[in-house]
């Protein structure tokens, strides 16, 4: 049975590495492509961008996410090619290639390339607690001006990072500072714990250091923060008891309930039938060898789609709006009114693995208002600074067949559909 768990493991290496060897290679194509628009000012950093976000939509990873994993393909392809063998081969996991990768990211190539013939005989057999300092030391053997000039870029990289979980809790985390200071703070506060738990605290040590740090991260001095563990515990602040946020309501208006109700319904409805329509084109285009042309095809089907329901949300868009006479509002910025109901029908950007609050977002025409888009619940969403320069490039394309209801499709041809429930 352990035979059987090992080769398992082995075969997920190599589907994983196979997986980043079609992400660097996608890379390498659009920066090959777009590279006469770098040559017009698109810089690279953009281009990476575009890049990131359309894995990230290949394999529903937030930006973050897709970002890190970009970087280990490309790195792999390109600067590591001793510790991709190994991925494919089954030599190594996942988590230890990056383990490698992330210690040797910014290091030259040759100083890589000996810190990697170092490393690969040892690494298969070598825990990840065991394989990073193994990594360390042959970094610092190989280059130690080199080792001291990372350590330092790291140093001025240093930040506080807060994380929330689907468990309701969060993370808090301070990074890139120094070993010394890191170690200090942590056995001071350690020191601390274990002198509460030798005196009878019945709490597991973690949960003591934890509720500690907390209580001196609110500004509590040590000794009185280990006196209100004494005493009890660490009460949350006022007004902060865990609880989740209230959520917007759309107003005490019945009316208004209504209609949000019967939007949902007919986006529900108007996406299923999309759906099933643009699955029905690529299950012929397939049939007919038209792959290549998929962008193009799903592009003009879902613009016709548009067009044909355009009479429609025009009408539904007045007859429902407060004012029967006009469709939509005159002036580019929308009324107060309308962005509060386009933030509620979307709480975060329409981006589909984007979570930036729609209330820090830019309030976008799906169809821009210089080429006759209408200031109107069923043209603008929010959007993200970031996926609101996305959604202006050539390749990418963003309709809204209804209030609410859109659709991203990338330059690959996929389409990522998006309606009210779904973003909720």
């Amino acid at each position: 049975m352990t035979a059987v768990i090992a080769a398992a493991r082995r075969q997920t290496s190599w589907t994983q590495a196979l997986e980043l060897a079609a992400v660097a290679e996608l890379s390498r194509r659009r920066h090959d492509q777009e590279s006469g628009l770098a040559a017009q000012g698109m810089g690279q950093l953009q281009i990476n961008a575009i890049v990131v976000d359309e894995v990230s939509l290949a394999l529903t990873l937030t930006g973050t996410a897709a970002a890190g994993w970009v970087c280990l393909a490309e790195q792999l392809a390109d600067d590591l090619p001793v510790t991709a063998a190994a991925l494919v081969t089954g030599r190594i996991d996942l988590k230890r290639a990056q383990i490698i990768a992330d210690a040797l990211r910014g290091v030259e190539r040759a100083v890589a390339t000996e810190v990697e013939t170092a490393v690969a005989d040892d690494a298969p057999g070598l825990t990840a607690a065991r394989l990073r300092p193994r990594v360390k030391r042959a970094i610092r053997a190989a280059d130690p001006q080199a080792f001291e000039q990372r350590r330092r870029a790291a140093r001025d990289e240093r930040r506080l990072e807060l994380w929330d979980n689907a468990t309701g809790t969060s993370d808090l985390a301070i990074r890139n500072i120094t070993t010394g200071d890191g170690h200090a703070i942590y056995n001071r506060i350690n020191a601390a714990a274990q002198a509460l738990k030798t005196d009878g605290d019945p709490r597991p040590i973690d949960h003591i250091r934890a509720d500690l740090t907390l209580a001196l991260l609110r500004g509590l001095p040590l000794p009185e923060a280990i006196r209100d563990l004494l005493t009890g515990g660490i009460d949350p602040a006022p007004g902060q008891a865990d609880r989740e946020p209230a959520p917007t309501r759309a107003g005490d208006d019945d009316g208004a309930d209504l209609l949000d109700a019967m939007d949902r319904q007919i986006t529900q409805a108007l996406a299923g039938i999309t759906e099933e329509h643009l699955r029905d084109l690529l299950t012929q285009a397939r049939l007919d060898g038209r792959l290549d042309g998929l962008a193009l095809l799903i592009t003009q089907a879902t613009q016709a789609m548009a067009d044909g329901l355009q009479r429609l949300r025009d009408s539904w868009c007045q007859s429902t709006g407060n004012d029967p006479d006009r469709h939509g509002h005159d002036g580019y910025r929308p009324p107060a009114g309308m962005r509060r109901l386009i933030e509620r029908r979307h709480r975060t950007c329409v981006f589909p693995t984007c979570n930036a609050r729609s209330t820090r977002c830019d309030l976008d025409h799906t169809r821009p208002y210089d080429k006759g888009g209408a200031t109107c619940r069923c043209n603008l969403a929010p959007l993200c600074r970031r996926h609101h320069k996305l959604k202006q490039h050539r390749r990418w394309r963003l309709f809204q067949l209804w209030p609410g209801l859109l659709i991203w499709i990338t330059p690959t041809g996929t389409w990522h559909i998006i309606t009210p429930d779904l973003r909720e």
